[in-house]
């Protein structure tokens, strides 16, 4: 009688650890079980609601920071066309040391040209701005030129004669 009792209680021994292990993951998992139902509480709580309609003053702010920045986006792209039609639609990555030089070259030879225009143009100040009393203007000039190039003449002439 008293083997059979010890092969009872031999089993029951192995057993005694498993089920202490069984028994603290039972309790972890209802601690687990109590903070999760805890978390969707509070998750579902007024907290964490998003409201149904947007107060009046959101949606005004809203609406009004959208069109800015709408206006904004205009704008930068009515730039970005005038930028790249200013630069004759190349695209500026592809420009480099040689192409500055050129262009740095090109720009010194208009400047000299506009420099000698503007020597030409500085010719006709005072001039009428209408063709015909120009005309007349530098004629009458003229035959002042021509008077005083005879009066030089007579001087001169006057200066000889009298060396003599």
């Amino acid at each position: 009688m008293t083997t059979p009792l010890v092969k009872l209680k031999l089993p029951n021994a192995e057993n005694d650890p498993q089920l202490q292990r069984v028994d603290t993951l039972h309790q972890r998992l209802k601690l687990e079980q109590a903070r999760a139902q805890e978390l969707l509480a509070r998750l579902k709580g007024e907290e964490y609601q998003a409201s149904r309609v947007p107060s009046p003053p959101k949606t005004q702010d809203w609406v009004r920071g959208n069109k800015q920045l709408d206006m904004k986006l205009d704008q930068y792209r009515e730039r970005a066309k005038r930028l790249e039609k200013r630069s004759g639609g190349r695209n500026n990555k592809d420009i480099g040391i040689p192409e500055l030089k050129a262009e740095e070259r090109e720009i010194r030879d208009l400047e000299a040209r506009v420099s000698g225009l503007e020597g030409r143009v500085r010719g006709f100040e005072g001039l009428p701005p209408d063709k015909e009393m120009a005309l007349m203007e530098v004629e009458k000039m003229r035959k002042e030129l021509e008077a005083l190039a005879r009066r030089r003449d007579a001087m001169f002439e006057g200066l000889v004669d009298n060396d003599k």
